[in-house]
């Protein structure tokens, strides 16, 4: 920016304080604009940059951009010499590009930096520091792929049977969204819920079981505390969209169970518990899965005791 323009810009920002000082109002404040020193109006960098603003000095942007001559980021070219301690270059006395030996640098704190720097083999992967580039055989999905080491730009082409483990979507041979079947990572266990404003996250272990019509969770948390689900075939039989209601009366076809940090044990088959689920998913069969939600009350054996659960939820396979 000229220098001019950011003297001129001053003066009016100045002035336009000056007399507008004693009588602003919500109809006359000064709107955000290109001079006030804030980093508002759609600004890329403060006062610069953006659909409103001039363009910021390439030479302070904090990007590389070697088509303006730039030697490394910010320098060079016509920008400032690079300081030998940061110009893209193994200089002597590094032990990778611009890090190790004396520059004070570790050169593992480079790989994230979006940088080629470092130790790297590809930008911020690769080398002894930096975690694996990504590849079409490394068991993982990454890269733009749409399977595990398969689809997108750089990989074969997916099975004609899995699905696109990206979408957001059951499809294909998934067995849930976007996981499990030929193509995607395991579908994983997850139960969760609040106790009195307290989350609990099923992280200790979470199973699932179906066994003549009956479906079996469990769940265990690190905390410790534990929940378990017995739940019988509804009436409308294993649909998505069925609500099943656990208490004393469906006791003990269907009966919800938890048990606190200190061993307490609550369920719907004491006193008048009871708790709602709504099965959101459901395929009841070998490698199936159930996902739904559930909320409600329950008691201690004595009756003297209740627990509200709520905000549950449950995603599990069914092996």
């Amino acid at each position: 920016m000229k220098e001019s323009q950011v003297y001129l810009g001053l003066i009016a920002l100045f002035f336009a304080s000056f007399f507008l000082a004693s009588c602003l109002n919500e109809d006359n404040k000064i709107p955000e604009n290109c001079y006030d020193g804030i980093l508002n109006n759609g600004e890329e960098l403060i006062d610069c940059g953006g659909p409103n603003c001039p363009l910021c000095d390439p030479c302070e942007n904090f990007v590389w951009e070697p088509e303006l001559g730039e030697q490394w980021v910010d320098c060079g070219g016509e920008c400032d010499p690079c300081d030998p301690s940061f110009n893209g270059q193994l200089d002597p006395g590094e032990e990778g590009i611009d890090c190790g030996g004396d520059t004070g640098v570790d050169c593992g704190e480079l790989c994230g930096d979006g940088l080629l720097n470092g130790n790297e083999e590809e930008i911020d992967c690769g080398g002894p520091d930096c975690d694996p580039c990504p590849t079409c055989t490394d068991g993982i999905l990454n890269q733009d792929e749409t399977g595990i080491d398969c689809g997108g730009s750089e990989c074969p082409d997916c099975p004609e049977e899995a699905g696109d483990c990206t979408n957001g979507e059951i499809d294909g041979d998934e067995q849930y969204i976007d996981c499990g079947g030929s193509a995607c990572p395991p579908c994983e266990g997850l139960i969760t819920f609040k106790r009195g404003g307290q989350t609990i996250v099923c992280d200790a272990s979470v199973m699932g079981a179906l066994a003549g019509g009956t479906i079996t969770l469990t769940g265990a948390s690190l905390l410790p505390a534990g929940i378990s689900f017995t739940l019988a075939e509804p009436d409308l039989g294993w649909t998505s969209g069925v609500g099943i209601t656990a208490d004393v009366a469906s006791n003990p076809a269907t009966v919800i169970q938890f048990t606190d940090n200190t061993g307490v044990i609550y369920s719907t088959a004491f006193g008048e518990g009871e708790v709602s689920l709504t099965i959101d998913y459901v395929l009841a069969e070998a490698g199936g899965f159930i996902a739904g939600s559930f909320s409600g009350q329950l008691y201690t054996a004595d009756g003297e005791e209740s627990v509200f659960l709520t905000q549950g939820q449950f995603a599990v396979p069914l092996p």
